[in-house]
């Protein structure tokens, strides 16, 4: 196996909690999934659940090389955690399909937070 990608994210909380202050739970739905909305519904800080989420999302799509453009969303990309706490990156079936098409055979998500700091970094592998 061989990496196809890096991608990092640092995100400060302030920004997240201005823009959930102003937009509501509207800017959480907009980033996140459906089993993202459960979580985040369910949280104890949604601050630091949506710092968190935003941060694994931007990751990824940076180790992708797209960004979020030539197709790709924000919830083409979701997070959840094992049993052990592990963070694990979920995608949709289109994802998959471009990760068939590039190759792509396994991903792997870091997140730490400290506030106001989150941050992500996904390796993709080949």
């Amino acid at each position: 196996m061989s990496i196809y990608g890096i991608g990092v994210d640092l995100v400060n909380a302030n920004r997240i909690q201005a823009l959930h202050e102003k937009y509501g739970d509207r800017f959480a739905q907009r980033i996140l999934d459906d089993d993202e909305m459960t979580l985040f519904e369910e949280a104890e800080n949604k601050e630091r659940y949506l710092c968190n989420a935003f941060a694994g999302k931007e990751a990824a799509v940076k180790a992708l090389g797209t960004g979020f453009s030539e197709g790709v969303h924000w919830k083409d990309f979701g997070l959840s955690r094992k049993t052990s706490g592990k963070p694990e990156l979920h995608y949709t079936n289109k994802i998959r399909q471009k990760f068939y098409a590039l190759g792509i055979s396994s991903s792997h998500i870091s997140i730490s937070d400290d506030h106001p700091w989150s941050i992500a970094m996904v390796v993709l592998e080949t």
